[in-house]
């Protein structure tokens, strides 16, 4: 026994002498193989791909260059465009946000540049996308601000949209503001520039009424048009601490009269009328006295309380007011 186990030591040795010889062999196979006609040529033609690379690539012409790959204002589209938006809109966002006037088609930050030109506009509310075609064009879908309602101040008017965001004056002609709701006392400044907030709570609820009354109705003239108004009184006296919720607004038909609306279309006060409710008495009141102005007036109709609209003749001081 002792003896068939040293003959088992001594094959288990000249095995693994056998594995310590084995590398060279190894390599001589790996040489072997690599030396072989065809994996030579393969070797030649990887190298030759990359010495002629650079070589090549120089001497190819620059799509960058070519005039059906650059882009500038003209050669952006957007979505249909309302009458109110200017019709070099593409031009002014180019001009705006300092994008160059001949941008590569090629460049992969062109789309977000694009988009984030079109964002800051003032009459751009949000961009849904940017795509871009060949030959070189670009297409922004957006969605527009709308114009509500004017605020009238001491150096002129300011066109607000529905969220009371300040919008461009100089896109708007004489014509213009009298198709919008104008919205007089107003004390404040705008907070912010074009495209912002104007930043004043009885500002922004009377954009909300404006947008109410102004927009559209399905075969139907504007509540604003039907009713003859033609303008938003803001609450005379507003403190900086009152709940906006509070404050109270006041229509002003053609003829003087003042119309005491209430709270605005989002009021949640519990004794507040609701809209609808407004609204059918206006347009009974209108019916029954034939409108809203008569030889006897002008008048204060108040359509506040629950018990019924009540009438009479507007103050002496309020009509001079009304005046000036």
């Amino acid at each position: 026994m002792v003896k068939g186990s040293g003959t088992g030591r001594k094959k288990a040795a000249k095995a693994a002498a056998a594995l310590v010889l084995s590398p060279p062999v190894a390599k001589r196979r790996v040489t072997s193989w690599f030396f072989r006609p065809r994996q030579l040529m393969i070797t030649a033609a990887v190298a030759l791909l990359a010495i002629m690379l650079p070589v090549v690539a120089r001497r190819m012409p620059k799509l960058n260059d070519r005039p059906e790959y650059r882009i500038g204002a003209k050669h952006v589209s957007i979505s249909t465009p309302p009458s109110w938006i200017p019709p070099d809109l593409p031009e002014q966002v180019f001009v705006r946000a300092g994008l160059d006037r001949n941008q590569s088609l090629l460049d992969v930050t062109l789309s977000e540049r694009v988009a984030a030109a079109f964002h800051t506009h003032p009459w751009v509310q949000e961009v849904r996308s940017v795509r871009k075609t060949y030959p070189a064009r670009i297409h922004v879908d957006v969605v527009y601000r709308e114009p509500v309602a004017m605020i009238k101040c001491v150096d002129g008017y300011y066109p607000i949209d529905r969220h009371s965001i300040l919008l461009p004056a100089r896109d708007f002609s004489v014509a213009d503001i009298e198709r919008y709701p104008v919205i007089e006392r107003v004390a404040s400044v705008p907070m912010g520039k074009l495209g912002e907030s104007w930043g004043d709570p009885a500002v922004s609820g009377a954009a909300e009424l404006a947008a109410l009354l102004h927009a559209k109705r399905e075969g139907k003239d504007s509540w604003w048009s039907e009713l003859e108004l033609t303008a938003i009184l803001l609450p005379r006296r507003v403190a900086l601490i009152e709940d906006a919720d509070d404050l109270e607004y006041t229509l002003r038909t053609k003829g003087g009269s003042e119309v005491l609306w209430g709270r605005g279309p989002n009021s949640q006060h519990p004794g507040e009328l609701a809209v609808a409710q407004k609204l059918q008495r206006l347009q009974e009141y209108q019916r029954d006295y034939g409108g809203f102005d008569d030889a006897h007036g002008p008048y204060q109709i108040d359509i506040r309380p629950w018990q019924g609209i009540n009438r009479g003749i507007l103050a002496r001081e309020v009509r001079e007011a009304t005046m000036r």
